[in-house]
């Protein structure tokens, strides 16, 4: 069994790497996502319930 310590480090090394990617545009990040719409064939969605409740901001993801 892997220690909490092991998984520790996994888990700050991939998130390193995804914002490393973020910050580079690449991999899934990479150029034309922003330009990516939905079809508008497809249906909206209802919001669940008390999804427009406000709640505790959200700390930037470089905190």
């Amino acid at each position: 069994m892997w220690s909490d310590d092991f998984l520790d480090r996994q888990v700050q090394q991939a998130c390193g790497r995804a914002i490393a990617m973020l910050d580079n545009e690449a991999g899934p990040f990479a150029a034309g996502w922003p330009a990516w719409t939905p079809d508008p064939s497809w249906p909206l969605l209802p919001l669940l319930a008390g999804a427009g409740r406000e709640t505790e901001p959200v700390a930037p993801y470089r905190a």
